[in-house]
């Protein structure tokens, strides 16, 4: 009986394939599509693309040739469509799901934090289009929430990335990329670290200075510990960096009589 059914099945496909009545095979491309094979549906709604375009069906067409695509995970595909069919028909029937649902495949499309990230900026445009172009949709709520994932996303791969550097001793490098982190990401539960990560960057820097710089790197430690703690004066880093203020402060000091010893020998010579 089994085999029987899938024969049948098999056969009703294939007659579909080549039935000329477009009508039909809209009804057969539907059946397929309700029982959620998406295979055999998106086959036959690909065919009457073709047939139906510039047809009053070909919107109908389109919006389950999408669906088809998004159910068999085909997010590129399937947000393309989405796309395609809002442009098409901006004042159709489902143009407000289909721009939410471009934005969602593009959301689907975004990869792990640590590979790149092209995919998750798409996805952060699309969402702001679709919130600019339907501010009141039943969708904006799920919006918010999907773009703070892709934003969290990005500023978690800009921390990583602050921390890599900071990490491999490349102090100059980590405190650009600290800056740019907090200032992309203003809101990001890893803020404090990297400012105290900013403040030991700038020691490190400083003291892995040639002498014409270090006087300089020395006093922009300082200012970046007076930043700290103004904003953080209850901070668990505080002691440490307290520590490490006295080593700068002493350093620079020493630096100063250093070169003023220096001065005078120089005028008496």
């Amino acid at each position: 009986m089994l085999v029987l059914l899938v024969l049948g099945s098999c056969s009703k496909y294939q007659k579909a394939l080549k039935n000329p009545d477009l009508n039909k095979k809209l009804e057969i491309a539907q059946y397929y599509y309700n029982k959620k094979d998406y295979y055999r549906a998106s086959i036959l709604f690909e065919q009457l693309q073709d047939n139906f375009n510039g047809t009053a069906m070909a919107e109908k067409v389109l919006y389950y040739s999408a669906y088809c695509n998004y159910g068999l995970q085909n997010y590129l595909l399937a947000g393309f469509q989405f796309k395609s069919y809002y442009e098409n028909f901006p004042t159709g029937q489902w143009s407000e799901e289909s721009l939410y649902m471009t934005a969602y495949c593009q959301y689907l499309e975004s990869q792990s934090y640590f590979l790149d990230q092209t995919d998750t900026e798409k996805g952060l445009e699309a969402f702001r289009l679709f919130v600019s172009v339907y501010p009141e949709s039943k969708y904006i709520s799920e919006c918010n929430a999907l773009m703070d994932k892709l934003r969290n996303k990005l500023s978690y791969k800009a921390y990583k990335m602050g921390r890599l550097y900071y990490d491999m001793g490349e102090y100059k490098s980590a405190i650009v990329s600290l800056q740019n982190a907090i200032r992309d990401f203003p809101e990001m539960p890893q803020k404090e670290e990297l400012d105290y990560l900013t403040v030991k960057a700038h020691y490190e820097l400083a003291m892995n200075s040639i002498e014409g710089k270090k006087a300089e790197r020395l006093r922009e430690t300082m200012n970046a510990y007076q930043i700290f703690l103004s904003e953080y004066p209850q901070s668990k880093y505080i002691n440490e960096l307290r520590v490490l203020y006295a080593k700068t402060e002493s350093n620079l000091k020493k630096l100063e009589r250093k070169q003023e010893q220096s001065l005078i020998e120089t005028t008496n010579n």
